[in-house]
């Protein structure tokens, strides 16, 4: 009797168990369908270089020409806005900078191409601990040409010619040395091609000839590769 009495009492706090669990666990599931509502958002900074092969195809009207290859800089913060079975979306903004240099010389300086962007943009991650990502963005590109002076403590540039132009982004991701999806920290790599037009390259009207009337028309693609670290 007495050992009847001790297995009816483990079945019940079994169930009892059972019943606290149960919810928990769908809701668990659930959270992988429906909108997250988690501020622990993705973070990077990145460096690395760009391709640009029409900035290397103006044909300025002094002697020289622009390296197709430069610098790059991102920023980037993205926040889970949907999770599925096996991946997550996150939607976010990229900021980030290209430099490219030349041998073209406006007075004293060699010329430099200046790009930065500010663009919205999406992320799908997927793989295991969603190591991997496609990326895509589109926002607001500002490009210009100048002669930059830094002699220390002197600092002033001439800005020969300036543009601004709509753009867009593709490209995709992968982590390394990842953690769980939701606390994730590690060095990270990516390649993005960016498309953007600014029309043609030409001197400002006051400015003695250096790019000339008309240097070239300058757009995409513009190849850019970066490796960086990422937290959340």
């Amino acid at each position: 009797m007495g050992t009847n009495k001790t297995t009816a009492a483990r079945l019940r706090i079994a169930g009892l168990i059972a019943a606290l669990l149960i919810p928990e666990a769908a809701s668990l599931a659930q959270d992988d369908v429906d909108w997250v509502t988690t501020s622990r958002g993705r973070y990077e900074i990145a460096i690395g270089g760009n391709s640009w092969p029409g900035l290397a195809d103006l044909d300025p009207a002094r002697d020289g020409e622009f390296d197709e290859l430069g610098f790059s800089l991102n920023l980037a913060a993205h926040w889970p806005v949907k999770r599925f079975a096996e991946s997550e979306l996150l939607v976010g903004l990229d900021l980030g900078v290209l430099t490219n240099d030349s041998n073209v010389r406006f007075i004293s300086e060699p010329l430099v191409a200046r790009n930065g962007y500010l663009v919205p943009s999406v992320k799908w991650m997927f793989g295991q601990r969603h190591r991997y990502s496609l990326d895509a963005g589109a926002g607001y590109y500002m490009q210009d040409i100048a002669e930059v002076i830094t002699n220390y403590p002197l600092y002033g540039e001439t800005r020969l010619w300036e543009e601004a132009a709509a753009g867009a982004y593709l490209g995709g991701t992968i982590d390394f040395l990842g953690g769980e999806p939701s606390r994730s920290h590690g060095m990270t790599m990516s390649l993005k091609v960016h498309f953007v037009d600014f029309g043609t390259v030409r001197d400002e009207p006051r400015l003695p000839p250096t790019l000339g009337p008309d240097a070239g028309r300058l757009s995409g693609p513009v190849y850019v590769y970066q490796v960086g670290y990422r937290w959340r």
